[in-house]
């Protein structure tokens, strides 16, 4: 197998893009980061690099470096991560950590130690899952609108709310530019109830026929009413209703919560992730 580091998504884009099309849900997060950056939604961070793995002419593995975040890596063919984790060390790449599939994570991380002696330790353990059959609430109070120029302060606001409730230790975000560009992007629904904002989902724009749902946060005074069930139906709907085939989403395991609300709406367990922080 052939390792190749990328450093033009354009170039990315084409090599993995047979690869990708096989993990439709694994592979979202890569997926969505490219079309973001291909139709001009997003900008590539500085020092970014695409990962791409050949065999017999055929691409077997993908995977996506974004500083100062971890690796992503999808669900990866046997043999796979290691040849990517090989490739990273001899290159000399700096890494944080990996996030991804949770076996590819595992496999991962386990060479990146034989190779560089770093350990990993597991930061959050997560779970996606796909919309089977859109069930919305009912009896909830409130209607969803999406997010407009009026709402930035506060999307970004939640956002960084969120950032801090639930992705504990991820490197700093300029909430205020991410709430500019997904609001720009039509990518933020809200809950409304009698003129008040309650709670916010987020829904990227389809890739390769995959929407995902995310941010969903709700402040802790309006927790407990179903609003934060209701706006993600809502932003689930506006994926389907954008062109997805798929709509997808992930959660904290540790969250049971979350976990319930999500499949009393719809959705069925689809792949364990996990996301593990380098230790030198």
């Amino acid at each position: 197998m052939r390792f190749r580091l990328i450093d033009d998504v354009a170039e990315f884009a084409l090599a993995a893009g047979p690869f990708l099309r096989v993990e439709p849900f694994t592979a979202n997060v890569v997926s969505v980061h490219v079309q973001d950056i291909v139709d001009g939604r997003r900008t590539p961070s500085p020092g970014s690099s695409w990962i791409v793995v050949d065999d017999d002419g055929h691409t077997v593995g993908a995977a996506m470096h974004t500083p100062p975040h971890s690796l992503f890596v999808p669900r990866l063919p046997r043999g796979v991560p290691e040849v990517i984790a090989a490739g990273l060390a001899a290159s000399g790449r700096v890494l944080p950590g990996v996030n991804g599939e949770a076996s590819s994570v595992d496999r991962f991380a386990r060479e990146w130690q034989a190779r560089t002696g770093q350990e990993s330790r597991t930061r959050v353990s997560m779970r996606m899952y796909v919309l089977e059959e859109l069930r919305p609430p009912e009896g909830i109070a409130g209607r969803p609108r999406i997010a407009s120029a009026h709402d930035l302060e506060r999307v970004a606001t939640w956002l960084q709310s969120f950032r801090v409730e639930a992705m504990l230790g991820e490197p700093h975000e300029d909430h205020e530019a991410t709430a500019r560009r997904r609001v720009a992007a039509g990518q933020i629904w809200l809950w409304d109830v009698d003129g008040e904002v309650v709670a916010l989902a987020g829904v990227s724009a389809p890739a390769l026929g995959v929407a995902r749902v995310g941010p969903v946060f709700t402040p802790r005074d309006r927790r407990g009413h179903g609003y934060g069930s209701a706006v993600t139906a809502a932003a689930s709907q506006a994926g389907i209703d954008g062109g997805a085939a798929h709509v997808v989403l992930y959660t904290d395991l540790a969250n049971p919560v979350s976990n319930s609300i999500y499949q009393t709406i719809g959705y069925v367990p689809e792949h364990d992730a996990e996301e593990r922080d380098f230790i030198s």
